[in-house]
């Protein structure tokens, strides 16, 4: 049954729901990271006026309702939130939780846009359409909604692509069906191995300088490298309860990132905050325009904190033994097997 249209401001202004936390101790050592010899970057600056413009962007869009892709359609809000789990105890409960709800909802925003009507009106004729959300796996834990043409489709669907990056993280690359180019990356991390404190560190302006001993220095590397490898300017940063949304520049030398936006932000929400970076990235003419700033005198950033360079030695009240961290350390895999 064909499934109703939807306004598409309206549709994706449903926040996210609330998701408890129990990752285990620890920041999971695996060596020290400290040659970055292909660095380029130089500067970092916040969007200060980016739910402005997520909100100028929403305004532009088209007040009526759109439908979606036969093959592709809107997930249900209530429907998929009784699927995921409602406690992150591991990578790949967020992993699972990113690509059932946002990632799915955008996805199918992004397919229905750039659909060809040929494929409504052959769906018309012939009744025949699967329910697909446009989620595509590579190999990570979660194949999530796969859509499985009965027919040749002329729409080529918007899709995640989970991947594991050559330390571990993982991500989602934003890529269309039979392309490898990769628009943008969505980049995970829990809240055990980047604090509230972190992420105040990591959203700010002015110089950068490359220094292990900071998380939010480090991570900054870990973003540009992924952009780097990917071939992308454009991307997104997660553990569910935060989110920040970056670019690069093409020499990969001064990067954006928008304010810490909450997983419950309304007005924009996530997921028109994510849409809004998606089609920026896609390449939408009234999507992001960069706005380059001098910040380089700003004072010095990324402070060093020993006292969060640690794990916790022996083990936790399971029993488990936990890890000793390099000072460096901020992978998401944080327990001894």
């Amino acid at each position: 049954m064909p499934q109703r249209p939807q306004e598409l401001v309206k549709y994706l202004s449903t926040p996210l729901p609330q998701l408890r936390e129990q990752y285990p101790p620890g920041t999971g050592g695996t060596g020290p990271r400290s040659d970055w010899s292909e660095g380029t970057l130089k500067t970092v600056q916040v969007i200060d006026d980016f739910e402005q413009q997520v909100k100028d962007y929403l305004s532009k869009q088209t007040k009526e309702p759109i439908s979606p892709h036969p093959n592709h359609k809107f997930p249900k809000f209530l429907q998929e939130i009784s699927s995921v789990p409602n406690v992150l105890k591991a990578p790949a409960d967020l992993q699972k939780c990113l690509s059932t709800l946002p990632l799915a909802a955008v996805g199918s925003v992004l397919t229905a846009l750039d659909s060809d009507p040929a494929d409504f009106e052959h769906d018309q004729q012939t009744g025949k359409a699967i329910d697909g959300a446009g989620y595509e796996s590579d190999g990570g834990e979660h194949a999530h909604a796969t859509a499985q043409p009965l027919r040749d489709q002329k729409t080529k669907p918007w899709q995640w692509r989970f991947n594991k990056s050559p330390m571990g993280s993982g991500e989602f690359h934003l890529i269309k069906r039979d392309s490898e180019d990769v628009k943008l990356v969505v980049r995970t991390i829990n809240s055990s191995a980047f604090s509230a404190e972190d992420w105040k560190e990591y959203v700010v302006s002015g110089s950068y300088h490359y220094d292990t001993r900071s998380r939010a220095s480090w991570y900054w590397s870990r973003s540009w490298g992924a952009t780097k490898r990917l071939g992308c300017d454009y991307w997104v940063l997660t553990d569910w309860q935060r989110w920040v949304f970056g670019k690069f520049d093409t020499p990969k030398e001064h990067g954006w990132v928008s304010p810490i936006l909450n997983f419950d932000s309304e007005n924009p929400s996530i997921l028109q905050a994510l849409f809004y970076w998606c089609r920026s990235a896609i390449g939408d003419t009234n999507g992001y325009k960069e706005e380059l700033k001098d910040v380089s005198g700003s004072e010095k950033l990324f402070p060093v904190n020993l006292g969060r360079r640690s794990s916790v030695k022996g083990k936790d009240a399971s029993g488990t033994r936990v890890k000793r961290a390099n000072e460096s350390d901020i992978e998401e895999s944080d327990v001894e097997e």
